[in-house]
């Protein structure tokens, strides 16, 4: 079978016309049909249902979409990888981050990066440590740069950096008049939460529960998606919070913010360099591993 029939197949159930399908792939909306009707023919069985106005997938349809755009995934991947063993590293690098790397430590490497690898073509995207994993697994990014270890055997995690949590609190909150403050002073007050699959939140939790002060004895005053949200938030007088000293400090400069620590608790973290164990690893990948940990 055709690859090229996959991918006809594939923009017909994006479009739900074997008109703009044909228009996308620039070719005849003949040839369009003849793609799907040789699929159909292949699998024995219809794969979409055309009207007048649309064209709608079958259950089967809708089966096949799902494994196809994961095979035309695969072999994109593969000429890419493939592509990468020439001479110069050059290709693409997907890169997942949860937000103290992605928005702090990553854009200057990655800036280094690219002046000693011009060819390779560097993304980046950002979310929480929990969703990298995710992605990670789901093969979508090759490597993951995260503020929390990963105990899975599908994936290497190595440790290349350090961090360190701090309490950052309003300009006029009470605690800021305090010479010292310690973990009993936390109790009852308003805090301000990263979202549940947070490495800085899995750090402070695991942190605070070790000082016999868990999260739920402090007044939970809204939960955020990113750090800048926690930051704003604090900003504002919602409540104190716990973020990286990367993200607060140009904060705390400026006057916004109170930055902490305390006395009888540091929270002090490894970020993690983590990839899958038994995928093949391209050139740029490569490449960026030893870049990192030489760095760092």
């Amino acid at each position: 079978m055709n690859l090229s029939y996959l991918e006809t197949f594939v923009m017909v159930a994006k479009h739900k016309s074997f008109s703009r399908a044909a228009k996308t792939l620039s070719l005849t909306q003949p040839a369009v049909s003849k793609h799907i009707s040789l699929l159909e023919a292949h699998y024995g069985t219809k794969l979409v249902n055309r009207t007048s106005r649309r064209v709608e997938l079958t259950d089967a349809g809708i089966v096949l979409y799902h494994f196809a755009g994961r095979i035309i995934a695969t072999m994109e991947r593969a000429k890419e990888e493939i592509v990468s063993f020439s001479e110069e590293v050059k290709g693409r690098l997907s890169i997942g981050a949860s937000t103290i790397p992605g928005h702090y430590i990553l854009p200057r490497i990655l800036s280094d990066f690219k002046k000693e690898y011009p060819l390779v073509n560097v993304s980046l995207e950002v979310s929480n440590t929990g969703k990298v994993i995710n992605r990670l697994q789901e093969e979508a990014i090759q490597v993951g740069v995260i503020g929390a270890p990963v105990d899975s055997p599908e994936i290497n995690c190595t440790e290349f950096s350090s961090d360190e949590v701090v309490l950052i609190m309003p300009r006029d909150h009470p605690l800021v008049f305090r010479k010292e403050l310690v973990t009993d002073d936390l109790v009852g007050e308003k805090v301000v939460v990263r979202e549940n699959d947070s490495g800085t939140r899995r750090i402070v939790e695991e942190k605070l529960a070790a000082a016999d002060i868990p999260l739920d004895s402090l007044q939970i005053a809204g939960e955020f998606g990113s750090t800048e949200a926690v930051l704003a938030a604090v900003e504002a007088g919602l409540g104190i919070s716990f973020v990286s000293r990367w993200a607060a400090e140009k904060v705390a400069l400026e006057g916004r913010i109170v930055m902490r620590t305390l006395q009888d608790l540091r929270f002090s973290r490894s970020l993690y360099i983590i990839y899958l164990r038994d995928r093949s690893l391209s050139r740029p990948t490569h490449a960026f591993l030893s870049f990192i940990k030489l760095g760092s």
